[in-house]
């Protein structure tokens, strides 16, 4: 006992082992659960703006472009949203460890208060419109966000060449509606009595809707169905508000 003791003094002196400030010990401390909280938050906003995305998109499309339901929804999945959430959710998982109290919990513990932490916070911001409102500021001000990263609604519906698109009327008549896409380009586009439109598109002009259809050419395009912007405008079709629709593609 008497060596053990020499030696740990002679430790000390040697190596010039002092005790630390009582801030740096709070500092770090405080720091772990700091970090804590906010990985939890930063799950539960991520995890926001992934239902915001998911529950956005038309998920009934891929009949459209001749894919099974599964492949389609493997198409449009959020990707980027799920893996930065795993990253969140791992990092956190491994940093309330650091804390004081973090050895008392088994992993399986850690796992579930994270998770529910994340999952809880996520439904508070989708409930208070967070998670929205920050997917829309990431599709208008970040270019590579719905072009590269992950399918958007407007990446979705800004796809001509597939039959899909999407803008402002600006003027509307019978049987055509002179027509500005969500880059401002102007299209003619063609309806008929085939024409399936959802009850709750508006179309007078300023309105916002989606368009189901055939491209024939640069500026011009035949609408087969017409949804309304917000919304999957899965309901009974009508034309124009004078009836059923002729039977046009698309129909539920």
């Amino acid at each position: 006992m008497e060596d053990f003791i020499k030696n740990t003094i002679k430790k000390i002196k040697t190596q010039q082992i002092a005790p630390q400030p009582r801030w740096k010990y709070l500092v770090k401390k405080y720091s772990s659960w700091v970090a804590l909280v906010s990985l939890i938050i930063f799950g539960g906003l991520s995890l926001s703006v992934a239902w915001a995305t998911v529950s956005s998109l038309d998920w009934d499309l891929y009949r459209f472009v001749h894919q099974s339901f599964f492949s389609y929804a493997l198409s449009i999945f959020p990707y980027f949203w799920a893996i930065l959430i795993g990253i969140f959710l791992l990092v956190a998982v491994f940093d309330i460890r650091k804390t004081e109290t973090g050895y008392r919990f088994s992993w399986l513990k850690i796992a579930l208060i994270i998770v529910g932490g994340v999952i809880f916070l996520g439904l508070a911001a989708s409930f208070i419109g967070i998670g929205g409102r920050f997917n829309s500021m990431l599709s208008a001000g970040v270019p590579y966000y719905g072009e590269h990263m992950m399918v958007t609604k407007e990446s979705q519906w800004m796809n001509p060449e597939k039959g899909f698109l999407a803008g402002t009327i600006v003027l509307s008549s019978e049987s055509n509606l002179q027509f500005a896409d969500l880059k401002g380009k102007s299209w003619n586009v063609s309806l008929n009595k085939e024409t399936l439109i959802r009850p709750m598109a508006n179309m007078s002009q300023g309105q916002m809707i989606k368009i189901i259809g055939i491209k024939t050419d640069s500026s011009n395009f035949i609408a087969i169905e017409v949804r309304p912007w917000m919304g999957s405008g899965m309901g009974a079709g009508q034309r124009n508000g004078m009836g059923p629709g002729g039977g046009g593609l698309g129909g539920n």
